[in-house]
């Protein structure tokens, strides 16, 4: 099959298919040695090549295969002719590499590197000394990348609510703070036989509601095994949600509590998990203060988003002697292929990128005791619980402590650890209360009320008691750590600002090494509208990914400006739309979908979106949505400048939502764009840490990217280009007015009041706040 392409660009027409009939191809010596440079660019799955004749470019389906004399090509019938002419003139000038990746093989490719290094590292250490230099290694770079951990040690406030008697032991209702006016709910299940001190398991609850409350099953067959036990409310859960409606009780944010905490924190350049560690630290610390608390054998205990924690605790805190991690370990390389990484304290920026793993927080532990426990169907895949295992028992082994890590496994999915309790329990008689008796089987006890449980007099820690929540708490650590804004107020202040930001920006959004290499439309339908062409087509992303595209060819002759269109909104190309009545206003347009979009079974959060599941991918190696749509703007933005019917001076852009904060990075990169306009877009990150409760700003999230600038840096960078803001929103989601987008803009007004020119800044509210459009 054998398609033209435009001398000046990359458009390659619908392909049609001219003999059906197939033929082997054999190639001469001087066309083999072209066609080996060919696969060793392209790889052995080569699907089409271009030949230029005079002004066209012929695309040619075709195909690699091996043989015993190296490598051949099939095409179909009238092909392998011109594939002869092809290879024997020198005139192929591209070539299609096989089938677009999806995002998730994307990413999961991207992070094979990282994974592969990993191991080769992990084998290269052969005795306990090298495994030291590891733990420290590792110890660093994930502290590091959390933020390192609060320095605050403040008196805890540690306050005795009350005592529920139960049977073989008692419940003590405790409030703690970990931070200054930060609240911690937790129970002290203390064993009624024997004078103590008891050794005690520090807790953590899984990801949902209930917060401490489920611990009674464990906790109370530990009790009554003579270990305490200190289950405490993490963030989001129990008595502490951080994002509560007023008006139901509930959490905005349903169960992504962690996951809303962790947007605005990450933007500072920290990670939730900093805070969520630190509550159970300060919970070791207050342990520590008591008479019938042995804080010499202090364990800790987690299941799911519970064993996320315990996992962190274990691996950060050497005063926990013996560790237990339920349904949550396996490794990266088996949890990619599936479910992929969930929440926002189990999702630490760079995390891959900087050769960690799930294993690496079981190794931070050795030679202390430790226990996995893996169900057989869990989300979290078993097969990389195996691996995590296997390479953790050679690790405890250069310690000679190969039978200090257990591994309890049983059937069943998610969570079904009932059967496995017998095992925990002795595992913490062993290493904690130096018993190797039987475990006790104490018939189960009614569970009491969750009221029963409760700390506070409401229920919640942020209507019963004056505090802080951890929005709070960030917001005091971005004014402490941020840079102070620099007024620009010359246009050489303006200049270096624009430098500055050319070489921060492709590092601080993740961007790929710089590529100025001609992206291919691949055109896959066309309609004739009034006073227009519309061809429907594949915009071929360099990651490999196919990216939905439309494209509009005006009828009219001679030089034309270019409108690029950058949106995840359907409806593009409808009639009368932006991309309609800039076409038959004599503009080409190009409108591209930016990858990944949300697909149909795709869960919608109460306030986190759609994209968060794939932004998480990202992140692990160190890439962000927003840098990958940089990517593909400036590749499109190259595109339209090499059409020769577009003057490469008259290229403007529009996005429509988070395609706006896009375009504001593509802008300070690509001088080419002549002006930008961006609709219901975010117009402040500082906005979203101010918030009280943010909406959908997922992906447009760039970890640490306030450590650099602000996207009103973005703006007065870009100048003196003009900048249209059409129905603006704040952190919140809502609509700005003009107002409070001139107070969250005031540097740009002002940057622009001392150039002594007309404002750059356009703003736009439209009465209903839709869509108003991109010309």
């Amino acid at each position: 099959m054998i398609s033209p392409l435009s001398e000046h660009g990359e458009r390659v027409e619908p392909a049609k298919e001219l003999i059906h009939e197939q033929a082997n191809l054999l190639i001469g010596d001087n066309a083999f040695r072209t066609s080996k440079r060919l696969v060793g660019f392209c790889g052995e799955n080569i699907r089409s090549l271009k030949y230029r004749t005079g002004r066209l470019i012929w695309t040619l389906s075709i195909r690699a295969i091996k043989s015993s004399s190296g490598v051949a090509f099939v095409a179909d019938g009238l092909g392998c002719c011109l594939l002869v002419v092809m290879l024997l003139s020198g005139g192929i000038v591209a070539a299609q590499t096989a089938a677009p990746v999806t995002y998730v093989q994307s990413m999961n490719r991207l992070s094979q590197p990282y994974l592969e290094r990993r191991k080769s590292t992990l084998a290269a250490i052969h005795d306990r000394s090298q495994a030291e230099v590891r733990k420290a290694h590792v110890r660093a770079t994930l502290l590091r990348l959390i933020g390192g951990l609060p320095d605050d040690h403040d008196p805890l406030n540690a306050t005795l609510i009350g005592v529920i008697p139960q049977d073989g032991f008692s419940i003590e209702r405790i409030i703690y703070d970990s931070l200054p006016g930060y609240h911690v709910t937790a129970n002290l299940y203390l064993p009624s036989a024997g004078k103590g001190p008891f050794p005690v398991v520090v807790y953590h609850s899984g990801h949902g509601p209930s917060g401490k409350s489920e611990a009674f099953g464990l906790a109370s067959n530990l009790a009554r095994n003579g270990i305490a036990v200190f289950a405490y409310d993490p963030l989001g859960a129990g008595e502490r949600l951080q994002a509560m409606n007023p008006a139901t009780g509930k959490s905005w944010a349903g169960p992504d509590e962690h996951s809303q905490a962790q947007i605005p924190i990450s933007l500072v350049g920290d990670h939730v998990s900093r805070y969520m560690v630190w509550d159970a630290m300060r919970g070791v610390d207050y342990l520590t203060t008591r008479h019938d608390i042995d804080a010499t054998n202090i364990g800790s205990y987690g299941c799911s988003g519970g064993g996320t924690l315990s996992a962190y605790l274990t691996a950060l805190d050497t005063r926990v002697k013996a560790g237990a991690v339920a349904c949550y370990l396996t490794s990266y390389e088996e949890l990619l292929k599936t479910i992929g990484p969930q929440d926002g304290e189990q999702v630490i920026p760079d995390f891959i990128k900087e050769g960690l793993d799930f294993p690496d927080l079981v190794e931070l532990a050795a030679p202390r005791a430790y226990a996995m426990v893996s169900t057989t169907e869990d989300m979290f895949p078993f097969a990389g619980a195996r691996a995590t295992h296997d390479e953790a028992e050679r690790f405890y082994s250069l310690y000679g402590a190969k039978d200090n890590l257990k591994w309890f496994t049983g059937p069943g999915g998610h969570g079904a650890i009932r059967p496995l309790m017998p095992q925990i329990i002795a595992f913490y008689k062993h290493w904690l209360a130096h018993d190797d008796s039987p475990v006790l089987e104490m018939p189960a006890l009614p569970r009491p009320a969750v009221t029963d449980l409760q700390c506070t007099t409401t229920g919640q820690v942020t209507t019963a008691m004056t505090g802080r929540t951890i929005y709070q708490i960030n917001q005091d650590r971005a004014h402490s750590i941020l840079p102070p804004k620099a007024a620009i107020s010359s246009l050489e202040g303006r200049r270096k600002l624009l430098l500055r930001l050319e070489r921060e920006i492709p590092a601080v959004i993740g961007m790929s090494r710089a590529s100025q290499a001609l992206p291919m439309l691949t055109v896959v339908k066309t309609e004739q509208r009034q006073g227009y062409r519309l061809e429907s087509a594949i915009f071929h992303s360099r990651s490999g990914m196919e990216l939905p595209a439309v494209l509009a060819l005006p009828d009219k002759q001679g030089s034309k400006s270019a409108l690029l269109i950058t949106s995840s909104q359907p409806g593009v190309a409808e009639a009368d739309g932006d991309l309609d009545r800039a076409a038959r206003g004599g503009k080409l347009v190009l409108a591209i979908t930016p990858l990944p979009w949300p697909q149909s079974t795709d869960a919608v959060r109460p306030t986190m979106g759609t994209m968060l599941p794939w932004t998480s991918r990202a992140f692990l190696i160190g890439r962000t949505f927003v840098g990958m749509r940089t990517e593909d703007t400036l590749a499109a933005v190259r595109w339209l400048a090499a059409q020769h019917e577009v003057n490469p001076g008259e290229i403007d852009a529009y996005g429509y939502g988070a395609s706006g904060v896009v375009l504001l990075h593509a802008a300070v990169l690509e001088p080419r764009i002549r002006k930008v306009t961006i609709e219901h877009s975010l117009v402040s990150y500082r906005s979203v840490v101010s918030a009280a409760v943010h909406r959908d700003v997922a992906e447009s999230v760039v970890p640490g990217v306030l450590l650099h600038y602000d996207l009103d840096d973005l703006m007065i960078a870009a100048g003196p280009r003009t900048i249209t803001v059409i129905n603006p929103v704040d952190g919140e989601g809502n609509l700005l007015t003009e107002d409070a987008f001139r107070e969250q803009l005031a540097d740009v007004y002002a940057s622009n009041r001392s150039f002594g020119g007309p404002s750059r800044i356009e703003f736009i509210r439209t009465q209903t706040g839709n869509r108003n459009g991109g010309q």
